[in-house]
């Protein structure tokens, strides 16, 4: 991590003027987070809409803070503190983290997409970490705030440091890639996610691709050529650095030759390894494309086959995504970290395919930042997603029925369940658990629906 001297960190962050600060002395590590301070680290005072850090400065420093910054038109500056004065400090976090990124030599793979993007992330460093010390960014602290906090806990042994950007609007891929200057440039996908901020899918497109703006010239990127727009927009837009789409279409330059799903997960081969079969311990064609995603960045870390297989048998993943469980007498995928039109269509699909002979029951709950088009993307999910293999489809919320009533008139036999509350919702699949099903549970993360599937756990573990 980050150990700068006082007077550097002063000058990265472009300081109005410094207090009470010895500029020799060196700063390890730096958080915004109070409660986290250790000795030695530069507090970063963030004003959110409840809470000001600037309230936090003193108390840090009394636990062992070395310095920290402090807003130029902050009232109420504390005497006899040292204070590192900047106009903003959350632009004085960005470039603070520009200045240390510059003097890392660690290789830094970036990751991007609509979704997928956390997996990927996740994928990628187990492989990496069989060859090389590993950094990834933790949870999914992917934006203007997370990213650079991120950076600044590189550690300097650190060779290889896994980076996941997260934008929801224009210009917020120019931040970070200005920050993270990536070696390894990856977008895993695009689809809908945030369109109410950006308007339409090419737009989408076209700032998820800024990442290439600060890409090295002899770097890597690598996309996902299935995605709707990207691989045309990567043709019509060409860069320098070396560049390979990965896939299970014709149309990707490194594709999955073969793959089946077993209870266990996914095999696969690929292109140019003579036959070896990957096993991956996740289920569906995306967790095969952020798999292959994640071959490609082995593969140019120098990894064999054998090697890259090691980092795919110990994956991680963050926070529950889309894991396995049995919940009762049933089988239960957690998707509710979120949901998106095209990570809907993809579990779907994927439910569907399950290799479990039982009945299968898809648990949707809304979608969110979809602006406008709400309804509308909800409905062309019923009618153009994927449901061969469900049994049942369950909603709740507002706009879910729109994905059931275009679907049923599809799928003759697929059964349909609307539910007012999540109470309900709840109580009914504590029922439904006590008999043998494969249950998938999807939605945005503020529908709360996590809530209710940890309540059924809850009903299975007294």
């Amino acid at each position: 991590m980050i150990h700068f001297t006082l007077k550097e960190v002063a000058d990265a962050v472009h300081a109005a003027e410094t207090l009470n600060i010895d500029p020799e002395k060196r700063i390890d590590g730096v958080t915004s987070d109070s409660r986290n301070i250790t000795a030695g680290n530069l507090f970063v005072p963030i004003k959110g809409e409840r809470v000001n850090g600037h309230s936090f400065v003193v108390s840090c420093i009394q636990n062992g803070a070395a310095a920290s910054l402090w807003a130029a038109n902050e009232p109420h500056r504390p005497e006899g503190v040292p204070l590192i004065v900047v106009n903003d400090p959350v632009e004085a976090l960005q470039d603070l983290a520009k200045a240390y990124r510059k003097t890392l030599s660690a290789t830094i793979i970036g990751v991007t997409g609509s979704s997928g993007k956390t997996s990927t992330k996740d994928i990628i460093a187990s492989v990496a970490s069989v060859g090389y010390p590993t950094q990834k960014t933790q949870g999914n602290h992917n934006n203007e705030i997370g990213m650079p906090m991120t950076i600044l806990g590189i550690h300097d042994d650190t060779k290889v440091a896994v980076v996941e950007m997260g934008i929801d609007g224009f210009g917020q891929m120019d931040l970070l890639g200005s920050i993270g200057l990536p070696d390894v440039a990856v977008i895993t996908s695009i689809s809908e996610s945030h369109i109410d901020m950006f308007g339409s899918m090419e737009h989408i497109t076209e700032q998820k691709y800024k990442i290439t703006d600060y890409l090295r010239e002899d770097g890597l990127f690598i996309y996902n050529a299935d995605t709707p727009l990207l691989d045309d927009y990567a043709k019509a837009h060409p860069i320098k650095a070396r560049t390979v789409s990965y896939g299970l279409e014709d149309k990707a330059s490194f594709r999955a030759l073969t793959k089946r799903f077993e209870p266990d997960g996914v095999y696969f081969t690929t292109t140019g390894f003579d036959g070896f079969e990957f096993h991956l311990g996740l289920m569906g064609d995306y967790e095969v494309r952020n798999a292959l995603a994640a071959v490609l960045c082995g593969i140019s870390l120098g990894l064999t086959a054998e090697e890259i297989q090691k980092g795919f048998d110990r994956v991680e993943l963050t926070g529950r995504r889309e894991d396995v469980e049995t919940v009762g007498k049933s089988t239960l995928i957690d998707g509710t970290y979120n949901s998106n039109p095209g990570s809907l269509a993809e579990t779907l699909k994927m439910l569907g395919k399950y290799p479990l002979n039982c009945r299968k029951i898809a648990v949707l709950g809304d979608m969110y930042g979809l602006g406008e088009r709400t309804a509308d993307l909800h409905a062309k999910v019923g009618k153009e997603c994927d449901f061969e293999g469900i049994d049942e489809i369950w909603t709740v919320g507002q706009f879910t029925p729109e994905i059931a009533k275009y679907a049923q008139k599809r799928y003759k036999t697929l059964k349909w369940t609307h539910f007012e509350n999540k109470t309900k919702l709840r109580d009914a699949l504590i029922k439904q658990c006590e008999s043998e099903n494969l249950i998938m549970a999807k939605a945005s993360r503020a529908v709360e629906l996590d809530i209710v599937v940890q309540e059924v756990r809850n009903a299975y573990e007294r």
